[in-house]
């Protein structure tokens, strides 16, 4: 399970102005990494650097949909379809049809095995969290196949033995749960999952989504909130919607199918670096700013991530950079209807999301932008016009 982050501030601070170099804006404005990596290999190119690929604009957006499928049918997050039908293809939405109806599949064999190569080789190369890889050592590997046998991964299985496969590879190792939150010690890599043998619901379905891959049988990871403040992860194989919570944390909460959405593997990798535990406070219990940054890097519209970051950078007063990623949640997320659906968990969205336009209004304040702290000024007023602490910031910061 794993425990929704909700990022406080205070309104009382030091009032003095720092002008910044703005830094953020070089990675929310491109794909990440590794979503270039299948953008470029599905004939895709992002020519006018606004980090979408826009229709119309000769950037192989038809092409993209005419060969592989429409992806431009919106992504969940912060508790709704975001971006459905707007002529963009965001990241998430490429990434989402390349893990559920591409990869591996007979028909483009080619583009799956050179995105498949050029993925795990960057990974490697540049010291990314193995979330869903096995190391160099082959760690993973040597101890499945200690359960499985030699070749057990170059066998056609149907979906139902591979299941089978799974669950007698995880009970061989008596994998459990663990029981603290995840935002107290954050999260394990595929590795240390299996030589700790313990993890969270997340690790688990992380090693499911290696272990699907390994028969060449297509998976994701489907999370849903199963209380206000308690997600869960489950694998989900793509071809029959089967769903494989190995805990069974899911049970008695009996979650609907149209409740449980996608997170992709780019999409985890920024979960498994935002979260507490793994980004180190140090004893001011000061937010490691460069861990956030590269989470936002891979989940740049999550606004728990941002508002995380957003805090980190406002303390270090890097104003002109909260001013930069706040400005591109604005921008890009639909806050009409973040702030009235009903989506579980939803208060700690809206929560967070408001912390983020209260550090815009103290960055506009401290950087004399009376204009802009009027257009986030209304916006609050729109949306948080009873709550009395909102009132006192603007007081405050006027």
């Amino acid at each position: 399970m794993k425990k929704i982050i909700v990022v406080l501030i205070f309104i009382f601070s030091a009032i003095t102005s720092m002008a910044q170099t703005p830094s953020v804006s070089q990675y929310l404005y491109k794909f990440s990494p590794l979503a270039e990596i299948i953008v470029r290999n599905l004939g895709m190119e992002d020519k006018n650097a606004n980090g979408v690929i826009d229709k119309g604009a000769n950037e192989g957006y038809e092409g993209f949909i005419s060969k592989y499928g429409n992806a431009d049918i919106g992504f969940f997050i912060n508790g709704i379809i975001q971006g459905a039908n707007n002529g963009k293809l965001e990241e998430p939405e490429i990434t989402n049809l390349y893990y559920t109806a591409i990869r591996f599949k007979p028909a483009f064999e080619r583009e799956s095995a050179v995105i498949e190569s050029e993925i795990n080789a960057y990974i490697y190369a540049n010291n990314i969290p193995l979330v869903w890889l096995d190391d160099k050592q082959g760690t993973v590997m040597e101890a499945v196949t200690k359960i499985l046998g030699e070749g057990w991964n170059e066998k056609k299985v149907t979906e139902n033995e591979a299941v089978v496969m799974f669950n007698r590879v995880l009970n061989g190792m008596k994998v459990i749960g663990r029981r603290s939150a995840p935002t107290n010690t954050g999260y394990y890599s595929l590795p240390e999952f299996i030589t700790k043998k313990s993890g969270y619901c997340f690790e688990a379905a992380q090693f499911g989504f290696w272990f699907f891959s390994m028969l060449k049988i297509n998976s994701i990871v489907v999370c849903a909130d199963l209380t206000d403040t308690i997600l869960h992860d489950v694998i989900k194989l793509t071809d029959t919607g089967k769903m494989i919570d190995f805990f069974n944390g899911s049970e008695k909460y009996k979650i609907p199918v149209n409740r449980w959405y996608i997170i992709n593997p780019i999409q985890n990798l920024g979960y498994y670096i935002s979260t507490p535990g793994i980004q180190q406070k140090n004893t001011n219990q000061e937010y490691n700013t460069d861990s956030l940054e590269q989470a936002v890097i891979y989940n740049k519209y999550n606004i728990a991530d941002n508002a995380i970051l957003i805090s980190g950078l406002t303390k270090k007063e890097k104003y002109q950079d909260v001013i930069v990623l706040g400005e591109f949640i604005i921008k890009n997320i639909n806050i009409a209807d973040i702030m009235k659906t009903n989506q579980l968990g939803q208060t700690q969205i809206k929560h967070n999301l408001q912390a983020i336009l209260l550090f815009l209004i103290k960055s506009y304040s401290l950087t004399k932008n009376p204009k802009k702290f009027s257009e986030i000024e209304t916006i609050l007023k729109q949306y948080y016009s009873n709550d009395n602490y909102v009132n006192s910031y603007l007081e405050a910061y006027r």
